[in-house]
Order: C-alpha cells, then sequence, then structure tokens
C-alpha cells in the first residue's frame, strides 16, 4: 500500500499535474538578483572574506575539516558554520524576494535544490535555494521513497538545471580552474598519520561528494 497511491487516486490526480504544480509554486528568486549575490559570494570565497558551510558530522564536530580544506583549496581562512545551518540560506532568501515565512508566505520550507550544504560556493549560492511548498517537499528530500518522489525530484531537478545552466556551468568551471578533485585527495593524504583512516576515508567521500560537478538528469 502507498498512500501516494491512495492521494492521487482518491482526488483524481493525474500526478504529473501535481508534480508541475509544485514547480509552479515554488518561488525562486529573480535572475538580476541571483547574478549580483553570486558574484558576491564568489567575491567573498576568493578574497578570503566571510563564507558560511553547514556543520559536519556528530554535533558539527567534524566540521573543522571542512574549514580547513577550504583553506588549502581557496585560501579562505574565514569559513565560517552557519550558527542556526539554515541562518545564511534564509537571510539571502528573504533579502532577494522580499518574503519571509510566516510574515508574507506560510507553509513554505527553504530547499536547497542540489544539496552540498558543506561546500561554501553553494550553501549560500542564490541559485541553490528556493522556498517550496511543504506540500511538495516531502519529494524533494529523503522522507518519501518510491516511484513518485523519484520522478518529482528528476522532474524538478531537470527544471531547475535548465533555469540555472549558466550559474551551474560557472560553478563547474571554478571547480576545474581550481583542481578541487585533486586538492581534496592531497589534502586528506596530508591529513594520515595524524586521523584515523576510518574518519579520513569517511570524510574523503563526503568531500568529493559535496565539492562535485552539478549535472543533468
Amino acid at each position: 500500500m502507498n498512500s501516494y497511491d491512495n492521494f492521487f487516486k482518491s482526488f483524481d490526480i493525474d500526478e504529473f499535474d501535481f508534480y508541475e504544480w509544485g514547480i509552479s509554486a515554488t518561488i525562486f528568486p529573480d535572475i538580476s538578483d541571483i547574478e549580483k549575490e553570486w558574484e558576491k559570494l564568489k567575491y567573498r570565497l576568493f578574497h578570503d572574506q566571510d563564507v558560511y558551510i553547514r556543520g559536519y558530522g556528530r554535533d558539527a564536530h567534524g566540521t573543522n575539516l571542512f574549514f580547513e580544506l577550504h583553506k588549502y583549496i581557496f585560501n579562505n581562512s574565514h569559513v565560517n558554520k552557519d550558527r542556526t545551518n539554515n541562518l545564511q540560506p534564509t537571510k539571502l532568501i528573504e533579502g532577494m524576494t522580499k518574503l519571509r515565512k510566516n510574515k508574507e508566505i506560510f507553509n513554505y520550507q527553504i530547499s536547497h535544490i542540489w544539496g552540498h550544504t558543506k561546500n561554501a560556493l553553494l550553501f549560500t549560492a542564490p541559485w541553490n535555494i528556493c522556498y517550496t511548498p511543504k506540500i511538495i517537499d516531502p519529494f524533494t528530500g529523503h522522507e518519501a521513497v518510491g516511484r513518485y518522489p523519484d520522478e518529482y525530484k528528476c522532474f524538478f531537478l531537470s527544471e531547475t538545471f535548465s533555469k540555472y545552466k549558466d550559474f551551474i556551468s560557472d560553478y563547474n568551471n571554478i571547480l576545474l580552474e581550481y583542481h578541487v578533485k585533486e586538492k581534496i585527495i592531497e589534502y586528506v593524504n596530508s591529513l594520515r598519520g595524524r586521523i584515523d583512516e576510518k574518519t579520513l576515508t569517511r570524510f574523503l567521500s563526503d568531500a568529493i561528494d559535496e565539492f562535485s560537478p552539478i549535472v543533468s538528469t
């Protein structure tokens, strides 16, 4: 038994109509605002100014590994852990859209489209965040499983990839320009003998994933 099957059948809803509604009801910032904020974010990261990521590991005890990784790759020693794990993206999207949850809009969730929240380029990338209707939000994360969330995620990511392809190309080029994957491996190798291998193996996998290119689905 699948509750989504029951829902769509009971209300005679075509699932693809529901998916299209989910996209149309999602609130994205204006492209002009995204362009400005993306340039500001890159400038801060590349000029050793304050940027933010989410905490890493149990109770965020491993976050320092990502701090030092950013310093190794981008020579930035001002990477900070977001105080609430969502404060900076919230401030950013509120500033761009002039909409606040439970003030101007209700029952919306701030979502990271592609995740990568331990990556300072993407945690507050203005093209990586949106307001998602709470009724559709489970389809975008790990809460729901099966055909419907898989189909919606594919549909959603395809639409947003097309919408933001120029920004994505810019991001992917930065990964190449800074030899990010190679530097992740170099950084992890420099820690051998100082940190246990199990921790390093997990961190290497997580770091490569956090800084992986964004590709079309």
